[in-house]
């Protein structure tokens, strides 16, 4: 029997599951912390991933939708988002530092020479921020994009938490509206971009959680879209800021690379380097290098590990610092693949943004800290790629391997049910990814065998 047998698609009944999806959010305002409530959060966050991937396959299977239907995507995202604001950010306290330095930069100070607990900042203690904040003894961890986007929210709404709770969450919505010309350039219905905005990942991790992340995905989908329409100064631009909000977008630079004439070759790289100088310049000039703040501390912190995990003994066993030898490993890994995507440009757009996931992936796998929002920049890939197949509407693939694990990283919340990570969360992630990406490979190797094959029988001339 074909997939699209058994799977009705219909606009309507696309809006028809938006709208049941909007239930368990709704429901998250009867739990006054979603961290103390973890069990009943994850039921929630189970019923709106079944109903969005459910919508997912719908989706896949519309050729295009009208103007009034793809007003009802943007309409019930904006709605679900909108429930999640009126939700205190519990699973995180990432934003309440974020606000702390939109303040201590509105004194005239900066977050990155004096720590929250710094008897400087004494006078700018409170219990509505100050007492929610991490690490209090450690210098800001973000870079100087950032830290301006801090200040400006700040005093549009001087310590409001939730005012930073919908900044981010309608960064998410305008990468939504720019993935809509990214999917058109590409060919793609633009039903897909149900995908990117009604993931429940997306969803918490702005409207609730509020990670400075969602500001990063519309630069990197403009980027990605920018590359797709060859504007080489444009992509450099997009991503210098992207970088500059938070560091892990420069990877990409060497998927993003366009073959072009040797002069015009540099325009994007030249492009990025003199953005981020231009973001970094003024603090390093005030700061000098206290602007990295936590950041080299940071490479020595453990969470939520994939390949990684199984690393650590092997180093040990050898003698080596896992820390370091992981860190090392995961360089090695970036660089030759980097080297690599340099020396073979990607010959079209399509192709460097499927490239960009052999990036993300090998960070992703062997990253020693992996927290859910880490992953939200692979939810536009995901729309754009994932693909209908046999395996529950789904194709067998690496893309459904990440589509998958932006639904499960959630799982990692577990911690806070014991306060100890929960080893089944991370099978649960992890496992399905694995057996997708291998059932890739396999794929791949089964159809390149009987090419070699037959060129290895062709005599040579």
């Amino acid at each position: 029997m074909s997939d699209r047998r058994w799977i009705p698609s219909s606009p309507a009944l696309l809006l028809a599951l938006g709208a049941l999806a909007l239930a368990p959010y709704a429901y998250t305002l009867s739990l006054a912390s979603l961290r103390r409530s973890t069990p009943q959060f994850l039921a929630a966050y189970a019923v709106a991933f079944v109903l969005y991937a459910a919508a997912t396959l719908v989706a896949l299977r519309l050729r295009s939708l009208l103007r009034p239907t793809l007003a009802g995507v943007f309409i019930l995202a904006a709605t679900m988002m909108a429930l999640l604001l009126l939700t205190r950010p519990t699973l995180s306290d990432d934003m309440y530092r974020y606000v702390w330095d939109g303040r201590v930069q509105a004194a005239g100070m900066s977050p990155y020479r004096y720590p929250p607990a710094a008897p400087e900042l004494q006078d700018l203690r409170d219990d509505a921020v100050w007492r929610y904040i991490n690490r209090k003894t450690s210098w800001t961890i973000y870079p100087p994009a950032a830290q301006l986007a801090f200040a400006g929210l700040w005093r549009i709404a001087p310590d409001s938490v939730r005012w930073f709770q919908a900044a981010m969450a309608l960064g998410a919505l305008l990468a939504g509206g720019l993935l809509l010309g990214l999917l058109r350039d590409l060919g793609r219905s633009p039903a897909r971009v149900v995908i990117y905005l009604w993931a429940p990942l997306l969803l918490f991790e702005t409207a609730h959680g509020a990670h400075v992340d969602a500001l990063v995905l519309p630069l990197l989908v403009g980027a990605w879209w920018a590359r797709v329409r060859n504007k080489d100064a444009l992509v450099g631009v997009l991503l210098g800021v992207a970088t500059a909000v938070k560091l892990y977008p420069a990877m990409l630079l060497p998927a993003l690379w366009r073959p072009t004439d040797r002069r015009g070759r540099w325009t994007m790289p030249a492009a990025f380097a003199l953005t981020v100088a231009a973001c970094y310049a003024p603090f390093v000039l005030r700061d000098g290098s206290q602007v990295l703040g936590f950041l080299p501390v940071y490479f020595n912190e453990r969470f939520n590990m994939g390949l990684a995990a199984l690393l650590i003994p092997q180093f040990k066993a050898l003698g080596f610092d896992p820390d370091q030898g992981i860190l090392a490993l995961t360089l090695a890994t970036l660089a030759i693949l980097g080297l690599w995507m340099i020396l073979r440009p990607a010959p079209d757009g399509e192709t460097a943004l499927r490239r960009s996931i052999w990036l993300i992936g090998a960070f992703t796998l062997l990253t020693q800290n992996l927290f859910s929002w880490y992953m939200l920049w692979v939810l536009p890939l995901a729309a754009i790629f994932v693909q209908p197949g046999r395996l529950l509407g789904l194709r067998a693939d690496a893309w459904t391997g990440w589509w998958l694990f932006c639904g499960l990283v959630v799982l990692s919340y577990s911690i806070f049910i014991t306060g100890r990570p929960q080893p089944w969360a991370a099978s649960a992630q992890y496992l399905p990814l694995y057996v997708l990406l291998l059932a890739d490979v396999a794929r791949r190797l089964r159809h390149l065998w009987p090419v070699a094959r037959e060129r290895a029988r062709k005599p040579v001339s």
